[in-house]
């Protein structure tokens, strides 16, 4: 048998049907049992692997072209057998041929992988790598298991051990199985540092997360331990940071512990090695014992080198244990809540985004705040020790840094906080824009965002300019105040009388230049990362303790019951999401937010809104009820209800079994076809074709690129709406539960395809399934076995449809007044499903949302071979991103000098950093000559006779060289000063203006940049790679240009004393270059796959927000949070190897950097009495700090270059977008009246969505007159949304024009074309903002005509009812408005645009038909001056338009009047009508 025959019920004939009337009785049994099948698992399905069944839709169920010509539902409609709630026959029957199909196929080995391989298909290499890597994950994972025997120390512990042989597998982390001296030393990575250099690194040559790393093992950990501190201390007493503490400690003790003893090793060697070998020069003891000096200072530098590498291993793998803890914990919070309450997503990506980055640091770098107090009383006791109480002035300037440097951290900490709250709008401005952005641009309102981003950016670029100079006076003070410090010290103590010899005057300054000046440093890093990692505590604390939903379902006592209301009154959260932003917004003159802001308090104090009202009713097991009502009456909350994502206020609720459901506005995830409808569940071939045909799927997955392996979009971008929501209702079917909520499936799919799903899926799948159907679709409601009639949130009727007909009250008018429509021929139908449906507020699919593959508009009458031959490469519609190879181009750099001012500009800045750092060296310099100087052959008086003084204070040039000496202070304070602010200014100069082009230039995009990028990627350029160009590339670039000047200075000093240390300088110099350039592409590598493993995670983290109430109904939390931990992972896994990569340059680094010293500590040895002492101190002072600065500025070098990967990605976007046309083309703008007369014409039109894609409008012709009003009909994929993507010029033409007026579009200015153009999407999109904002945010009209728009919108009542009116708080993606209001508040804001010609798209599709007649009558009447084309939801609207345009392929079938076309029976139009009017069960 062939598959595709009876694949249809078209293919059985009346006498068939007949016959199945006749024998319905014994049928009954026969249908139970072969319908439950539909939706449970068959197991010899189970048992084919997945891959063996690819690409099996299209091959097994693809009608023949002649057969699929007829609507998939029309021989349900046809002839005697008219549907009616009792006839089931028919359907059993047709199942059990589809069924045979079924079984044919699969036998006959149409999803077998010989088949496959055949047919040309290649498998996704890529996409089959990183399936199996995820699955190592699973392998790999430990489960956390509360231990308290010392035994849990064991993994750690065993690093101790010398040398350990590997027995880790290839892909595992080798840290895991490495011993001492790989531990110490980071030799572990080596091989990846090496493979980098020699081929670079690809994602597979990247080993997994360490499993005592992993997401879940840390997140596990955490939430026992929060859970404990919650439930002993309440959730308001219990405090994060002490879970943090415990999390953390036994590792932090022994990080301190070795952190203590660099310290003490720091310590020792200048002031006990260093002092006495510069003693030992000036003196004539033996050679050894300076060898003996010179030996101790570098086994004690090199002790410390060794012991710092075991902090940095101890404390970074407890920073990324701790970040995946945090964000783990928050991720599995979200799981349990069915909205953010008060956050909005941009929050919640920004704390995935920043605060992960914050809470490392915290960990990393925090805990070294202790190293600045016990350096710094160290140095006081010693400096005391060694110099006497004159020396507490010096040790005063110590002092007096403390709590200057705690006030800048609080100040730092204060303008954070500030800062991340304007970051936070603007990452969630950026989201919502990228949701929205094909009606913005529909709209023409650019400018408007735009000057909304702007003067966000504005703001928070002024917070990061006062955060960015305190950072920079901090940064500066660090290194100057030990200078200072020494300055004081030895001017009081000269000053006082006492002798300064060179052995205490250089190892003060090494003392100081050295252990001090790092630990200032470090203090000022760890100072920072432990106020912002706090502030990021309580950030994750705010969302930990989010009221979650109390579960108030409970269980019936009657086995046969399903659901029982029990005067159940249930509420919303209030919307107080605005408290927050009062203050940020007030400035806003613009954006019209400002009113509502200043009145928000009148909200915020609501908690929760009540919406329904003593609800009442029982449905018992298998029960289908229907539930209907006007526009706001609650429909939706009811099933909310019912999924437990309300609050009960008063009353019960019960409910017996497992739900799905569907949700008004589909939620679809960025994955294959299959597994949206999978979402998780084990293949079934047989289920899952079944559900595919019930959900009248077949030859939407046959027109498809790659069949059923086709990635679907974010949002489903590349479905229309009708695809989304049978996909959606496919998902349910296909899970199989005891209970299925149905919001309004049918808005979105035409009459054949809407009878064909009531028919085949609730009345047929899921007849012994209890239903509960929302629906508008009054026609159906016979069918139902009740109706719930609400009204205000409350059942106002309640029973059998005879018997409310009978009753004869609100639900009667109603229904009658549908039935009088459909006798009037203006009944409740589609002429054909388009994109449609009032469902996804996210797209306008005017704007191409059925067609941006270019796949949807193929005749899907394709042959299936011919489809097959496809690869499913094809399917692939989301780009992936691209990794960028090699060093960052000069370009980049270039690109971010000439951003921050160009080269003149940038060279000062440079020199400011020369002159700071000069100032400091110099006072060294100036020290070691007055030393040199002595008492300038002054002669004493020494009892009787006299002797030269050996005693500095003598000298005649006293007084000069103290004034010099202390004239440096103020010229290190001052050079530091502007050094800081010019720094700032430029680089806040660049980041500033880097954003402002790029956000241009995404903005300015085509529509096919967002349909194939995921917001994710883009968000990912404006939270995070924003961030690092805004603080981390200066701060890190601040540093290495200061420590640049530094290392100059010392070596400068070193060469001058000892011109012997050139000749090694160069080898020194070779050596530091061929490490660094082999290594930095290792550590370069490792950054940008950390970059890109970001967006991942952040798109996921965006997908489960927006679909929390599918994936908490269908219970699927569990694998959202496995797919987020895994996500996770590789991020923490490059993430951890970026860092270690870091440090194993650092270490080999500190290694040479002794050298230096080393170096010079022989050379004065061996030159002893040809340099004087205190030169070879000052020579040995500053080769003595360069082990750190060294190693530091080379990784410093290597950080930066890798932080300019944020600068290249932002810099090709920039650069490599394409563009749309000018908004504005002053030579060609439009007569400030045109269109004058709304006269269109298409002249041969050919549109393809994309150069790779086919035509999907292929040469029409056609005019329209003007004030014509046109209804545009046809199939799926006939092109009918095409003409408006066409109009609007969301995609240029391929060929042909289209003309206004007589004036040719293409020579417009898109916002002259936009402008002037009027349309009313079938996704009624709202932005956050007030009711008034979003209809006028340019604030162009008056309250009045705004208020009027309202009412013949039927909304003046809803909003005049509000507290705020008009200023009204609208929230992320409206959602404290219902579809229906929000798509009639998108017609008001058409109204007052008022324009002379008006798109209508799909744009009733989820307003109830007594509001839609009222709606019709209004558009009738507002735009009777204007030109209008109708895309065809209901026939009321064709049949009152001036002519109909049919399509077909993206061909004109026909175009004239509904009266001419009608009279021919033959013709396409009346076809559609006659199928129409059969559909619908009277």
């Amino acid at each position: 048998m062939d598959p595709s025959e009876n694949n249809t019920p078209g293919s059985h004939d009346e006498e068939t049907q007949g016959e199945h009337k006749e024998t319905q009785s014994q049928s009954n049994q026969e249908e139970e049992n072969e319908t439950v099948p539909l939706i449970e698992s068959g197991a010899q399905a189970d048992a084919e692997p997945k891959v063996i069944t690819e690409n099996a839709v299209r091959v097994a169920f693809l009608p023949p072209a002649e057969e699929a010509d007829l609507p998939i539902s029309e021989s349900l409609v046809h002839g005697d057998a008219s549907y009616s709630a009792d006839d089931n026959s028919s359907y059993s029957d047709n199942e059990a041929d589809i069924d045979q199909d079924i079984d044919d196929a699969l036998d006959e080995g149409y999803m077998g992988m010989e088949c496959t391989l055949e047919r040309g298909f290649s498998l996704n290499e890529a996409a089959i790598a990183r399936d199996l890597r995820y699955e190592r994950y699973d392998e790999v994972a430990v489960k956390y298991e509360r231990s308290h025997s010392f035994s849990k120390y064991q993994p750690s512990l065993k690093h101790f051990i010398p040398v350990r042989k590997s027995s880790a597998e290839k892909d595992e982390m080798p840290l895991d199985s490495t011993g001492l001296y790989g531990f110490v030393s980071y030799s572990w990575i080596t091989s990846l540092m090496w493979k980098a250099y020699k081929k670079g690194l690809k994602e597979e040559d990247v080993p997994i997360c360490s499993k005592y790393d992993m997401c879940d093992y840390n997140t596990d950990r955490f939430e026992a331990m929060w859970n404990e501190e919650v439930k002993r201390k309440g959730k308001e007493g219990a405090s994060l940071q002490r879970v943090v503490w415990r999390f953390l400690r036994t590792r932090l003790i022994m990080a301190l512990t070795f952190f203590m003893i660099t310290l003490i090793m720091g310590f020792v060697g200048p002031t006990i090695f260093m002092r006495f070998l510069i003693t030992w020069l000036s003196t004539d003891e033996p050679v050894t014992t300076g060898m003996i000096w010179t030996a101790g200072l570098i086994f004690s530098e090199f002790i410390r080198i060794i012991i710092f590498g075991v902090v940095w291993s101890i404390s970074y793998r407890t920073g990324v244990r701790l970040r995946a803890a945090c964000l783990g914990l928050v991720y599995k919070k979200l799981m349990r809540m069915s909205s953010l309450g008060n956050k909005s997503i941009g929050e919640v990506i920004n704390l995935f985004a920043n605060d992960a980055q914050r809470i490392y640091d915290f960990v990393v770098l925090g805990p070294l705040i202790i190293g600045g107090p016990v350096v710094a009383i160290g140095g006081v006791i010693y400096i005391l020790w060694l110099l006497g109480p004159w020396a507490l002035f010096g040790m005063l300037t110590f002092l007096l840094f403390y709590p200057f440097q705690y006030g800048i951290s609080r100040l730092t900490g204060y303008l954070r906080r500030r800062t991340v709250t304007v970051t936070d709008e603007r990452v969630r401005m950026m989201n919502e824009l990228l949701t929205c952005v094909k009606l913005i641009k529909m709209y023409a309102w650019e400018k408007s965002f735009t000057s909304s981003i702007t003067e966000i950016r504005k703001r928070e670029r002024h917070l990061l300019e006062k955060s960015a100079y305190v950072q920079s006076i901090s940064l500066a003070m660090a290194p100057t105040v030990p200078v200072i410090a020494a300055i004081v010290t030895f001017l009081a103590h000269i000053g006082a009388g006492y002798n300064l010899t060179a052995a205490q005057g250089m190892t003060v300054i090494s003392y100081l230049l050295g252990n001090v000046r790092a630990s200032f440093n470090m203090l000022r890093f760890s100072v920072r990362a432990f106020v912002e990692g706090l502030d990021s505590v309580r950030r994750i604390k705010s969302i930990l303790l989010m009221d979650e939903l109390e579960p108030y379902l409970k269980t019936p006592q009657e086995p046969d019951t399903a659901v029982v209301l029990d005067q159940a009154t249930l509420a919303w959260d209030a919307v107080s999401s605005f408290k927050k932003k009062k203050k940020k917004k007030r400035r806003n003159k613009k954006d019209g937010i400002t009113p509502a802001d200043q009145l928000m308090p009148k909200v915020v104090d609501l908690k929760h809104i009540d919406v329904l009202f003593d609800l009442c009713l029982s449905i018992k097991k298998g029960e289908l009820i229907a539930v209907c009502g006007s526009v706001g009456a609650g429909k939706s909350s009811f099933i909310s209800a019912l999924l437990g994502h309300m609050r009960l206020q008063s009353g019960e609720v019960y409910l017996q079994g497992t739900c799905a459901y569907v949700g008004q506005q589909a939620w679809i995830m960025n994955a294959s076809f299959r597994e949206n409808i999978l979402m998780g569940e084990a293949f079934d071939a047989k289920r899952y074709y079944r559900v595919i045909y019930a959900c009248n799927l077949t030859q939407d997955v046959g027109a498809m690129p790659a069949g059923d392996f086709t990635e679907i979009g974010e949002r489903g971008i590349n479905l229309s709406g009708g695809q989304k929501q049978r996909l959606s209702l496919a998902r349910a079917l296909y899970a199989n539960r005891d209970i299925y909520l149905l919001d309004d499936p049918l808005s979105a799919v035409d009459a054949h395809v809407g009878s064909h799903i009531f028919q085949w899926v609730i009345k047929g799948a899921l007849r012994n399934k209890t239903t509960v159907f929302v629906t508008h679709q009054l026609q159906y409601l016979p069918l139902c076995d009740r109706v719930v009639y609400l009204r205000e949130g409350k059942i106002a009727e309640l029973g059998t449809h005879s018997i409310l007909m009978e009753d004869n009250k609100e639900y009667a008018g109603l229904y009658r007044t549908h039935m009088e429509t459909v006798e009037n021929q203006e009944k409740e139908s589609k002429t054909e499903e388009t994109d449609a449906g009032g469902r996804q507020r996210q797209d306008s699919v005017i704007s191409g949302g059925s067609s941006l593959n270019g796949y949807q508009k193929n005749s899907p009458e394709k042959s299936p071979v011919k489809e097959v031959k496809k690869k499913p490469e094809d399917g692939q519609l989301i780009t992936e991103e691209k990794l960028e190879k090699g060093d960052i181009p000069l370009s980049t750099y270039n690109w971010y000098i000439k951003a921050a001012g160009g080269y003149i500009i940038s060279t000062l800045v440079i020199f400011t950093f020369a002159a700071n750092v000069g100032s400091t060296a110099f006072s060294s310099w100036w020290l070691s000559m007055w030393l040199s100087a002595g008492s300038g052959n002054t002669e004493v008086v020494v009892g009787n006779g006299t002797v030269i003084s050996d005693n500095i204070a003598d000298n005649p040039d006293l007084f000069m060289y103290q004034t010099v000496y202390g004239c440096l202070i103020l010229v290190i304070l001052g050079t530091s000063l502007i050094r800081g602010f010019a720094f700032m200014k430029t680089t806040l100069k660049a980041s500033s203006s880097m954003h402002d082009q790029v956000f241009v230039k995404v903005f300015r995009s085509p529509m096919s940049f967002f349909d194939t990028t995921p917001s994710g990627r883009i968000i990912n350029i404006f939270s995070r790679d924003m961030d690092e160009v805004d603080v981390r590339v200066p701060m890190t670039m601040e540093t290495f240009l200061q420590n640049i000047w530094l290392i100059t200075s010392s070596l400068v000093f070193v060469c001058l004393v000892f011109p012997h240390f050139l000749p090694f300088l160069v080898v020194l110099a070779i050596l530091f270059l061929f490490i660094r350039s082999i290594f930095r592409i290792g550590i370069r590598d490792f950054k940008r796959m950390e970059n890109v493993s970001r967006s991942p995670m952040y798109s996921h983290v965006s997908t489960t927000v927006n679909g929390l109430a599918t994936i908490n109904a269908y219970g699927k939390q569990e694998m959202f949070t496995k797919k987020f931990m895994v996500l996770f992972d590789e991020n923490t896994c490059v993430f951890f190897l970026f860092n270690c990569a870091m440090r194993w340059l650092a270490i080999r680094l500190d290694l040479l950097a002794l050298l230096v010293m080393s170096i010079t500590a022989i050379l004065s040895l061996i030159l002893r009495g040809s340099v004087e002492a205190s030169f070879a101190g000052l020579a040995l002072a500053y080769a003595a700090q360069l082990s750190g600065i060294f190693q530091y500025t080379v990784r410093l070098s290597t950080e930066t270059e890798a932080r300019f990967t944020s600068v290249q990605r932002i810099s090709n976007y920039t650069k490599c977008l394409a563009s749309e046309a000018p908004a504005i083309i002053e030579s060609k703008r439009p007569d400030p009246n045109w269109p004058k007369y709304g006269r269109i014409s298409y002249r041969n039109v050919q549109l393809k969505y994309r150069p790779d894609t086919p035509l999907v409008l292929k040469g029409i012709t056609f005019d329209i007159d003007s004030l014509e009003k046109i209804g545009v009909v046809g199939r799926t994929g006939s092109g009918k949304s095409s003409l408006g993507v066409a109009l609007f010029r969301l995609v240029e033409l391929a060929g042909g024009s289209v003309r206004i007026d007589g004036v040719d579009i293409s020579d417009l200015g898109l916002e002259d074309l936009r402008s002037r153009l009027s349309i009313i999407p079938q996704d009624p999109v709202l932005f956050i903002g007030t009711v008034r904002y979003n209809l006028d945010p340019f604030e162009k009209y008056t309250d009045e005509a705004v208020w009027s728009a309202l009412e013949q919108t039927y909304m003046k009542e809803k909003i005049a009812n509000l507290p705020l009116k008009l200023n009204a708080p609208v929230v992320e993606n409206g959602e404290n408005f219902s579809v229906g209001e929000r798509q009639l508040m998108c017609m008001a804001r058409a109204l007052l645009r008022n324009n002379k010609i008006l798109f209508l798209d799909e744009a009733t599709a989820a307003i109830d038909t007594e509001t839609d007649s009222k709606i019709q009558r209004t558009l009738q009447e507002a735009f009777k001056a204007c030109t209008m084309i109708t895309i065809a939801h209901r026939l009321n609207t064709v049949m009152a338009c001036s002519r109909i345009l049919v399509l077909d392929d993206g061909k004109v079938v026909e175009f004239d009047t509904p009266r001419n076309l009608m009279a021919n029976p033959h013709s396409a139009f009346a076809k559609m009508v006659a199928a129409a009017e059969s559909s619908i069960p009277l």
